[in-house]
């Protein structure tokens, strides 16, 4: 792929308050604007991630172990413990959260015939940095944050989480709208998801539109089954062709955001320390699941099915007798891997949602079966973008699907537990949709009932650095919403 070059920091160049000595205070050789594709493109490789250690904390060692996906063997004594739970918001709203709000600012002032586009595809970016942060803390500064140099907001409120899906959702709505005009961006290939595809990011505003309707099913189902089908007329994602995603560089010195933040966890831990989870594997394996050889292999390397076993979540064995992590395509054991692919929305997790929409509320064509299908066919399908020869065959579909059919009583945990399967990797979004659908059962690890009151977290709580710098709005947050601990539910978590 193209080089990225990214810059340390994005620069605002600060006028002088002394009169007179403004033009003194100009350089005239440089920009006192960067360029707005020089800010997505620093904005978009942020959103995965700045740092590997701060994804392997929240991500890897939370959240991925939290739903079973991996049992990380050095780090049993950090599941269910608030431990190292700052580092999203930390790192989120001091990188990505400031830079959209300001590239936002300068396309509303652009006189550029692009800058109409081009604004709303910063606009559903914006979506997908704020839902990923409120998903995992609930109620979170949005409507102020971001503006400290814009406005002089230092100290930012904090939103209910319910004002902020309306917003997001109504965001959606009109870049969706701007986006069906058939308007040019001038973003080009600095557009590190659709390299500046108007027709790509429709529907990934309406993707990401109906994820935000389905989680508010059990809050609001009514506004729920609105947004949804507002999402599917308004034309969500096809096929793989659409899913949004991140391919990052092979630059084995980078620690930063120019590498895969996942494969780069996994490269870097020791070899027995990131195992798949005995949850994870017995699921696939029960079933003849084509992705067990995907997804796992051996400690050396060998992804042959028979080879594969999972540990046990309370396990925290070092040994190398259970699968990691493939790490033909994810790293790990000597083998480096920094150029994978990262997701944020695949085409797989739509048409489960699709194939939920059509089976609570009739909608996408009714046809619960036919969207599942095409949700599993999709979600094995695109794992080839992990190159390395992985290929799972048409053939091998059709027989996980005839071996493990459809059961229309079973519709809605069936759907769920495929989505589970699906968003490997992507530890937030498991995480949020286990918590409103579910699906699947877990059983809580033997440290929950010490730390956690016998039960999974819901949610990840607020940074201390927060309490300390912000501490009136932050507790007017937690008041609002009823507390602060791993087990405080946020506004659409009531399943």
């Amino acid at each position: 792929m193209k080089k990225i070059i990214i810059l340390l920091a994005i620069v605002v160049t600060f006028g002088s308050c002394d009169e007179g000595f403004e033009e003194l205070n100009v350089n005239p050789t440089k920009p006192t604007q960067l360029d707005p594709s020089t800010k997505l493109t620093y904005i978009q490789l942020y959103t995965g991630g700045s740092n590997y250690v701060a994804y392997l904390f929240w991500n890897v060692i939370h959240l991925m172990q939290n739903v079973q996906h991996l049992n990380n063997t050095s780090y049993i004594s950090f599941l269910y413990k608030e431990g190292n739970t700052h580092w999203l918001f930390e790192e989120q709203f001091k990188t990505t959260v400031k830079n959209i709000v300001d590239l936002e600012s300068q396309l509303e002032a652009s006189i550029s015939p692009t800058a109409t586009t081009d604004l709303a595809i910063a606009k559903v970016q914006r979506v997908l940095i704020f839902s990923r942060i409120t998903d995992a803390y609930g109620d979170i500064p949005y409507s102020e944050a971001g503006r400290g140099f814009l406005e002089g907001i230092r100290f930012p409120k904090y939103d209910k989480q319910s004002d902020i899906y309306a917003d997001m959702l109504a965001t959606l709505e009109s870049a969706s709208a701007t986006l069906s005009s058939g308007g040019d961006s001038s973003f080009g290939s600095a557009d590190l998801l659709f390299a500046g595809d108007t027709a790509k990011w429709r529907k990934f505003a309406n993707s990401l539109m109906l994820r935000l309707a389905m989680r508010m099913v059990n809050v609001d189902e009514a506004g729920a089954q609105a947004w949804a089908t507002k999402a599917i007329n308004g034309g969500v994602m096809t096929s793989n062709d659409d899913i949004a995603y991140t391919q990052y560089e092979d630059s084995a010195n980078d620690g930063g955001p120019n590498v895969n933040p996942l494969t780069k966890c996994f490269t870097s831990r020791g070899p027995t320390q990131v195992k798949i989870s005995k949850t994870f594997m017995d699921f696939m394996k029960d079933r003849n699941d084509p992705r067990v050889s995907v997804l796992c292999s051996t400690v050396d390397g060998n992804t042959d099915f028979a080879l594969q076993f999972g540990q046990d979540i309370n396990d925290p064995t070092r040994g190398t007798a259970n699968s990691k992590p493939n790490i033909n395509i994810f790293g790990g054991s000597g083998v480096i891997i920094y150029d994978a692919p990262f997701f944020f929305q695949t085409y797989a997790e739509v048409e489960l949602m699709l194939a939920e929409a059509a089976e609570r509320w009739g909608l996408a064509g009714g046809d619960v079966e036919a969207h599942y299908n095409a949700g599993v066919t999709a979600a094995m399908d695109y794992l080839s973008l992990y190159g390395n020869g992985v290929n799972i065959t048409s053939t091998q579909i059709n027989d996980y699907l005839a071996a493990n059919p459809f059961v229309p009583a079973d519709a809605l945990k069936m759907i769920n537990e495929q989505y589970w399967v699906a968003t490997f990797g992507n530890g937030l979004e498991t995480f949020s949709n286990w918590k409103r659908s579910g699906y699947p059962v877990l059983v809580p690890a033997d440290v929950a009932n010490l730390v956690s009151d016998g039960q999974i977290p819901r949610r990840l709580p607020y940074p201390g650095s927060e309490k300390l710098n912000n501490p009136e709005n932050v507790a007017a947050a937690i008041q609002q919403q009823g507390g602060d601990s791993l087990l405080t539910r946020m506004w659409w978590d009531v399943n």
